[in-house]
């Protein structure tokens, strides 16, 4: 057996015949779960639940967590001590000691003060790439020289969304479960039922995108027994719901129609993002005033795409701007930590077991999405969207040369 730079090579003779095999030494990494920080927080970075570290562990890996970092979610730390990680107090000791950071939420005030090392690997929803600038965050990054990857980028070979899927459809499936419930009176809604009562008009639910959320809010919408209407900017997607939405208007974007179906709803969702560029906002203050006083937009964005819309939080849920209750949460899946800790798990836990089996660079070589999703290294930024957004600099990402 000879051992030449992290491959064994085996001989052997059999039948007077030489015969040899390679094997690649199993890489060893160290990964980190901190806090998240946001207001009640309660999903993991990667789908790190206990049962996912146990398959790390017995891979050979290292795995710390932060004391409490799943109570929120009903997981005690004992559950990670059983499945053979490593419990320490502080956010600083996880950064200290790990070389992949695994979170879920972007980097907060508070995220940024930890001490990065070079080379680090970050693993979180940055949202660079979304118009919001955040220049003192890039440089800091960039300075740190650590590698970045932003999940939320990640895209199929098709192009399509690849790791926001899981949280879209619980997004999207709960929205008109919110409508339906600041639609009562105590919340300043209008008091109409969102499921059907007899001799009384149906609640009409008004969505806008019909991607993955807009697809699931339809859905339960539609199972709800409203009346439903869709709008899309794409006619080939409209095609598509059409076999998979059977009591729900289909109408291409045309701001006229759009305009008059808003002033009629009872439930205003918006499953679109603003990316940089677009013109905004959708949902004018105006056509907001045209809606019935107490009539109720969830806004799954949060900001940009309804004039009258702002982001709010599970503390602070909802607020009333021109006589419409408007709720901006954007990380409705929290409040569902069991089913979307799990769901999430099933997409992205795939990645992390790559990166920590063949190391960065030749996991990002050998898995698309991972690759498509790798924003910045070693202070250049590498994704396009996220340069433009920046107003920074863009350098190809390419693999090969980028990590030694």
């Amino acid at each position: 057996m000879f051992f030449l730079g992290g491959v064994y090579k085996y001989t052997f003779v059999f039948k007077n015949r030489l015969y040899y095999f390679t094997v690649k030494e199993q890489m060893s990494m160290i990964i980190g779960i901190p806090h998240e920080l946001k207001d009640r927080e309660t999903r993991v970075g990667g789908g790190l639940i206990p049962r996912n570290v146990a398959t790390l562990v017995a891979q050979g890996h290292t795995v710390y967590f932060q004391k409490g970092v799943m109570e929120p979610a009903g997981v005690s730390d004992q559950e990670f001590l059983d499945a053979g990680a490593v419990c320490v107090d502080t956010m600083e000791e996880i950064y200290e000691k790990c070389d992949f950071i695994v979170k879920f939420k972007d980097m907060t005030e508070g995220d940024m003060k930890m001490p990065f090392k070079k080379g680090q690997i970050i693993m979180t929803a940055f949202h660079m790439a979304e118009g919001a600038a955040k220049p003192e965050q890039v440089k800091a990054l960039a300075e740190a020289g650590v590698t970045c990857i932003s999940i939320e980028t990640s895209r199929y070979p098709d192009g399509s969304r690849a790791m926001t899927r899981p949280m879209g459809e619980i997004a999207g499936r709960t929205a008109p479960l919110l409508g339906g419930q600041y639609l009562q009176r105590q919340y300043g809604g209008s008091g109409v039922s969102i499921v059907p009562v007899t001799g009384v008009r149906r609640a009409r639910v008004c969505i806008l995108g019909g991607g993955h959320a807009g697809m699931c809010a339809a859905q339960v919408a539609e199972g709800l027994g409203t009346e439903v209407v869709v709008f899309d900017v794409n006619i080939q997607r409209l095609e598509y719901l059409r076999t998979v939405l059977h009591n729900t208007d289909l109408r291409f974007m045309s701001k006229k129609v759009f305009a008059e179906e808003v002033a009629k709803a009872d439930v205003l969702i918006n499953c679109i993002y603003a990316y940089p560029g677009m013109e905004v906002p959708i949902v004018t203050r105006e056509m907001v005033r045209s809606m019935r006083k107490g009539s109720v937009i969830v806004d799954l964005e949060g900001e940009g795409i309804i004039e009258t819309s702002n982001y709010t939080t599970i503390s602070n849920p909802y607020f009333v701007e021109e006589g419409i209750v408007h709720v901006g949460i954007t990380n409705i899946p929290a409040m569902v930590p069991a089913a979307a800790n799990e769901s999430y798990g099933a997409y992205v836990f795939p990645l992390v077991q790559d990166i920590a089996k063949y190391g960065i660079k030749e996991a990002c070589k050998r898995n698309f999405v991972l690759n498509s999703c790798v924003i910045m290294v070693d202070g250049k930024i590498t994704q396009k969207e996220v340069a433009d957004s920046q107003h920074a600099e863009y350098v190809p990402f390419d693999p090969d040369t980028m990590f030694e």
